[in-house]
């Protein structure tokens, strides 16, 4: 499952400028490249490249037995460092930075560093339950699953189901808690790169956070045209556009 972080910020407006403090901008442990996107001027694309110690990314993928065998064969044939990176977008116009990592300690690096160079603060998109009612109301083709925090004595109560917006169920949680609504799954109303348009995206809204999936297959991300979309309609619904 594919994750995307969003923060906000204020402060920056020449994307060319915030392309070129960061391009080659670089430290003992990684490195990042910049440029602005020729598909939206107001947009800076940026790589943060940085090497992974080759037994720590096996271990998070297969099991110890399967491992050892694989990180043993990978020393020997010489491999013991893997390249990674990590994509992100800072959007001068919508005021967003998104970072692609499920990985908080990577986040965190990154996120420190954008502020280090740029002198700006970014700070991590928070949806309150009324603008999240208000994104499955205005932008989805079916709310997939909702999450309530602190409820009836549970730390969360998922409720799962076609439609659910039109779920008597869920409608009596939103009747009864309405405050308690933190993380909705939903299949967007936006336009589509390729026609897939089956895949549910899960929008946390305490952790400024976009998960995608899908039923019917695994993919890493979603075209950036689809991304962008998601970005702007949280952006707009907050009302943090530039």
């Amino acid at each position: 499952m594919s994750i995307v972080t969003v923060f906000k910020f204020d402060g920056l407006s020449d994307p060319w400028q915030v392309a070129k403090l960061l391009n080659k901008h670089k430290k003992d442990d990684f490195w990042l490249t910049a440029f602005v996107s020729k598909y939206n001027r107001n947009e800076v694309v940026v790589n943060y490249m940085f090497y992974e110690d080759v037994e720590e990314g096996i271990k998070r993928v297969f099991d110890e037995n399967e491992s050892i065998e694989i990180v043993s064969y990978l020393k020997q044939n010489g491999k013991s460092r893997v390249l990674k990176r990590v994509y992100c977008f800072i959007n001068l116009m919508m005021k967003t930075l998104e970072v692609y990592t499920g990985s908080e300690t990577k986040l965190n690096e990154i996120v420190a560093t954008f502020e280090e160079v740029l002198k700006a603060r970014f700070t991590r998109v928070v949806v309150s339950p009324k603008e999240l009612q208000t994104i499955y109301t205005n932008h989805s083709n079916e709310l997939k699953q909702v999450m309530f925090k602190n409820v009836e004595g549970l730390f969360y109560e998922i409720l799962r189901g076609k439609y659910l917006e039109s779920n008597e169920k869920f409608k009596k949680y939103m009747e009864e808690f309405p405050e308690s609504l933190r993380v909705i799954s939903f299949r967007p109303r936006i336009k589509f790169w390729n026609g897939n348009n089956r895949y549910q995206v899960t929008l946390n809204g305490d952790k400024g956070t976009l998960r995608f999936s899908s039923p019917n297959e695994e993919f890493d991300f979603r075209p950036r045209i689809e991304i962008r979309q998601l970005t702007f309609l949280i952006a707009a619904t907050l009302g943090f556009l530039g």
